[in-house]
């Protein structure tokens, strides 16, 4: 009999095995446990026997999903997880459907807010735009709302989504917007340790994700529209 083994992607698409030697079943349940618990980290059931990818970053416009592997969102899904995400999930490269991750660059005053982030491991220290995932029936201004008041607990309205869209982990699609602050002070409530405002010329002063990094051009275009278009 086949057995399986749960996978874990980071932020940066570096793979793990969790657990091996499993049984089908086991292995999907247990990969939609771990995403229903609400980890930032992407879990999958894949067969023991399949060879791991090498690991490195993922970036760019492309799908990487391989074809035959179940993501976390198809485990969740057999499952019978009420994560399902129904319109908001997109078709992937492999025919799976990607999950919607929305990011927040949030300008006030000519600023942008950067923040840094605090876990996982494998990118704290490093900066975002702060942000998480869209739930079932939310659109994705409506998410980014959300997400930013539970993460910064401020009022935001989200206003324009920035070009491009990366598959940072198999099944989950980050989309990036503009959202202008309402009301509040922003605070580091969760996943990040320090937040800063940067104006057009401190961008490259943070070290940034790589995928939030891509949209800075056009992020300092909207702090200073004299800049350059590329």
């Amino acid at each position: 009999m086949d057995t399986f083994r749960v996978m874990r992607q980071d932020d940066n698409g570096n793979r793990f095995p969790v657990a091996e030697g499993l049984a089908r079943d086991e292995a999907e349940r247990l990969a939609a446990e771990f995403e229903a618990r609400g980890h930032k980290q992407l879990y999958w059931a894949e067969p023991t026997a399949r060879p791991m990818e090498a690991t490195g970053a993922i970036g760019g416009r492309g799908g990487i999903g391989a074809a035959g592997v179940a993501t976390a969102a198809g485990a969740a899904t057999a499952a019978g997880d009420p994560t399902d995400t129904g319109d908001l999930m997109e078709p992937g490269a492999s025919g799976t459907a990607n999950r919607i991750v929305v990011g927040g660059a949030l300008i006030h005053g000519g600023r942008v807010l950067a923040a840094r982030r605090s876990a996982p491991a494998e990118v704290a220290g490093r900066w975002e735009f702060p942000g998480g995932k869209a739930e079932p029936g939310e659109t994705e201004p409506q998410a980014l709302e959300r997400e930013l008041l539970e993460e910064l607990g401020v009022r935001a309205r989200a206003l324009q989504r920035l070009p491009g869209a990366w598959l940072v982990r198999p099944g989950l699609e980050l989309r990036l917007w503009v959202a202008e602050l309402l009301s509040g002070e922003p605070r580091p409530l969760e996943d990040h340790d320090e937040l800063r405002w940067l104006g057009p010329g401190e961008l490259a002063e943070v070290d940034w994700i790589d995928h939030d990094r891509a949209v800075l051009p056009d992020v300092a275009r909207l702090l200073d529209p004299a800049q350059p278009s590329a």
